[in-house]
């Protein structure tokens, strides 16, 4: 019965609701078309209270999926940053690092925001200061502000649409900042029925299948270095 008229609640952040999360729930929706499915987006910080006050079923995010006894955490997918700044503009034109990315005023995520301690500690581990002129939790915000001039855009590699983009040139930072990991959770004592766990196997294969985690995807500009 549950699998004809039940609810599935996802809290989630902008971008894994934007650029990541399509996919698996195209895919729900397909097998269990009766299902209501609610999207909160919040900040990773308060995703996890959503679970614990049975707020929401399942948490996806990267930051903040700290070790809880009480939830079971696993991996999505994993995924790197990239620069993303106008044609034209000067970094395009040498190999990346960190040292010339720091001559420049950067935008990026607010903290606990999307990889955002991967690309902090990249920066203090090489001791280099990082001027962040700009940070916002939606990465249309940060190339909006891009686009005006304002500096370079750190975000998410899966966050540049060559389509919409086009105008942007994707610069890859693999080689500079970690890889960051897309992390799901759920409560261990809470019921999941059929068409969550459904869901959850969605979560785990739709990144393989997207090939989300593949620099190669970002767009026919991406400058690999």
């Amino acid at each position: 019965m549950d699998n004809r008229n039940g609810m599935l609640h996802i809290a989630t952040t902008h971008t894994q609701a934007k650029y990541f999360l399509p996919e698996p729930i195209s895919k729900f929706r397909e097998k269990y078309p009766g299902i209501k499915i609610y999207i909160e987006q919040s900040s990773p910080g308060n995703l996890i209270n959503l679970l614990h006050h049975h707020k929401a079923d399942i948490a996806v995010c990267t930051e903040k999926m700290d070790e809880d006894e009480k939830l079971m955490i696993k991996p999505c997918y994993q995924w790197h940053h990239i620069a993303v700044v106008p044609k034209g503009h000067p970094l395009i034109d040498k190999d990346i690092t960190l040292e010339r990315l720091a001559t420049f005023p950067i935008l990026t995520y607010s903290k606990g925001f999307t990889g955002r301690s991967n690309i902090e500690r990249a920066f203090d581990n090489a001791g280099i200061e990082l001027d962040i002129t700009l940070a916002a939790a939606d990465s249309d915000v940060i190339k909006t502000y891009v686009r005006l001039g304002f500096g370079v855009g750190i975000i998410a590699g899966t966050s540049y649409e060559p389509d919409i983009d086009s105008d942007l040139v994707a610069l890859d930072l693999a080689h500079l900042i970690p890889p960051s990991t897309t992390k799901f959770a759920y409560l261990k004592q809470s019921y999941l029925p059929s068409y969550a766990r459904y869901f959850v196997e969605q979560l785990q294969t739709s990144s393989v299948k997207t090939g989300v985690n593949s620099p190669a995807n970002y767009s026919a500009t991406l400058v690999l270095n």
